[in-house]
């Protein structure tokens, strides 16, 4: 049996927690962001809404510029700041958003994701340091979140 492309992370708003009975909405996130040793005092930008009904479909071009952006400026406007980034996947047709943490909060006025929904700022001790991609990931595999899986 393989491992699932994702881990879940819950979310309500408010807070961030890996807790399911939590009552957060749960997201579908790339794995490797909670794999390795947690980065203390992180912050995550996190473009999504607790709401349910907050998704959109990953092939809106949209979601797909947010995704050529975070390549193109995104991630080298972070440099070494970043700690990890990831897109939030609903099912295996639906984004919910995304979240970027980082070591510094003073660029995420300038996040690509928060053209899709709106992002809000939280201290937290849950990711850890994931490298960043090397180039576009054009895909995603399985319901599996950006820019983690693999065919």
């Amino acid at each position: 049996m393989s491992e699932r492309p994702f881990s879940d992370l819950f979310y309500d708003g408010e807070t961030l927690t890996l807790d399911p009975d939590s009552g957060g909405r749960r997201f579908g996130i790339d794995p490797r962001c909670l794999g390795g040793p947690p980065v203390a005092g992180a912050y995550a930008h996190v473009c999504a809404l607790a709401d349910p009904d907050a998704r959109l479909p990953y092939d809106q071009p949209e979601v797909q510029q947010a995704r050529r952006d975070a390549l193109a400026w995104w991630i080298p406007l972070l440099g070494e700041a970043l700690v990890c980034l990831t897109t939030i996947s609903l099912d295996s047709v639906h984004y919910g958003g995304a979240i970027t943490v980082s070591r510094d909060a003073r660029q995420f006025g300038a996040d690509p994701f928060a053209r899709l929904f709106p992002g809000r700022t939280h201290r937290t001790d849950l990711f850890g340091a994931v490298l960043a991609p090397p180039g576009p990931v054009l895909e995603r595999y399985g319901g599996a979140p950006w820019p983690g899986g693999a065919f």
